[in-house]
């Protein structure tokens, strides 16, 4: 059983929110960004490109956030948060998109 009362838990809580749901934020956001160019007329390929190389400035930027921020709850809620409304979002546009075909 984890002791949530030692010194290095919000540590390793903060380290964990960073790398894993920062991880899912980008990716939830790169997701639906895909999504939603593809019907303004964008190549997929286009798309997928250069978000990815967009992804890596994100997923840093969110990292650095995380471990700079004081509010633990905060930084749960949005990336966490964020990475699955984004990513539940992206599948439903897809499927929608993929229905219409």
């Amino acid at each position: 059983m984890p002791n949530f009362s030692s010194p290095a838990w919000p540590i390793a809580s903060r380290i964990f929110a960073s790398l894993v749901g920062g991880y899912l934020f980008t990716w939830g956001l790169i997701a639906i960004t895909i999504a939603g160019l593809i019907p303004l007329g964008v190549e997929f390929h286009d798309a997928e490109m250069g978000m990815l190389m967009l992804a890596l400035l994100i997923y840093l930027s969110l990292f650095l956030w995380g471990m700079a921020t004081d509010n633990l709850i905060q930084l749960w809620l949005i990336l966490f948060g964020g990475g699955v409304v984004m990513t539940v979002l992206a599948s439903v546009v897809q499927q929608s998109f993929l229905q219409g075909i």
